[in-house]
């Protein structure tokens, strides 16, 4: 049986007993007229009181989830918190109450609104037992929210340790200086000018690398400048073999993904392809319904073995920040790889 099951399954249960409880008590215990007993006391009264009891306690569960995203995000609002937990208490109290006051409405009572100290005791107690039931029921509700939300929050964190480590394990060990210096220094030889704009580029790359990874989300277009800066590199390295076409629009550019996501994309395409003046590689950046898609046409390079890390890394990091994994989708002359996207 799957956890959801039995997170449905456990609180229908205590809220068809809660039913019953109340039902039995307040039916029985609580000094009414015979021809109110009777009314109270049938099989249909219970089942009624069941389902009501069920929608009620569903209900609360809502409230109780939608109190626990205010507590988190207004602890300052606390008078909030604290007066929608005595309306949901209020309720149970008026439904008990309903309950009995109806049923001897319904027998033509003279006083429906009036009970006998004996029956207001019983009332109470009943109260009293569904009011602990439920705060057992959602404090066992919150501290297993709060033991998710911890483990959450060290999954989080273990993968942002894992990709600012791999972030910088890229951008700053010797091969990557080796080549950008040895490209800077050809570029200082023959056009200083381009030299001054690769040491502009490289500076900014490292510069946005240093920033974004104590972030968990950056906007799309800030990975997109960091990109524009990250490509230059290739470029000059590589040649004019290497394009970007950026299919996004301004509005678009607002959404939120991973830090390095683009990085690590285009890095991943340099690494396994072939790019050559003759066989030039053009990488389309663009977005479809909620996600950012990251295309290019295979050409395999020889002797480069993929062992997935990098993109299972990205995909942890967008479950645990976003709700949904990366999509890799390969064809036999394509490879796109798909990313969620958050519009908040």
């Amino acid at each position: 049986m799957g956890d959801r099951t039995r997170n449905g399954l456990f609180p229908a249960l205590l809220f068809t007993g809660l039913g019953c409880f109340a039902w039995f008590l307040l039916a029985g215990y609580t000094d009414l007229t015979p021809s109110a007993e009777a009314v109270l006391g049938s099989g249909w009264v219970c089942l009624f009181l069941v389902v009501l009891f069920n929608a009620l306690g569903f209900l609360t569960l809502r409230v109780s989830a939608w109190l626990n995203r205010q507590y988190v995000l207004h602890v300052q609002r606390r008078w909030k918190v604290a007066a929608a937990c005595m309306a949901v208490l209020a309720v149970y109290l008026l439904v008990d109450y309903g309950f009995l006051v109806v049923g001897k409405a319904l027998v033509g009572a003279r006083h429906p609104f009036a009970f006998s100290g004996g029956g207001v005791r019983i009332l109470l107690v009943v109260w009293l037992v569904e009011v602990a039931v439920l705060g057992l029921l959602l404090s066992n509700r919150m501290m297993a929210q709060t033991l998710r939300l911890s483990q959450r929050a060290a999954e989080l964190q273990a993968e942002n340790n894992a990709a600012r480590y791999a972030a910088l394990q890229s951008q700053l060990n010797p091969h990557f200086l080796f080549n950008n210096l040895n490209a800077l220094i050809a570029e200082i030889e023959y056009d200083p000018a381009r030299a001054v704009s690769f040491t502009r580029n490289l500076s900014e790359v490292y510069r946005y690398v240093l920033q974004a990874q104590s972030r968990p989300l950056v906007s799309l277009g800030e990975e997109l400048r960091f990109a524009d800066a990250y490509l230059y590199l290739h470029v000059v390295r590589l040649g004019d073999c290497l394009r970007c076409r950026v299919e996004v629009t301004d509005e678009e550019r607002e959404c939120r993904v991973p830090p390095l996501t683009l990085q690590l994309l285009i890095e991943n395409v340099v690494k396994h392809n072939t790019i050559t003046a003759s066989r030039p590689m053009e990488i389309v950046v663009a977005t479809d319904d909620g996600w950012l898609t990251v295309s290019n046409p295979i050409r395999p390079r020889q002797g480069v073995a993929s062992e997935g890390v990098g993109l299972r890394n990205l995909s942890n990091r967008c479950r645990i920040m976003l709700g949904r994994e990366i999509e890799v989708l390969r064809t036999s002359t394509s490879f796109t790889v798909k990313v969620p996207m958050s519009y908040e």
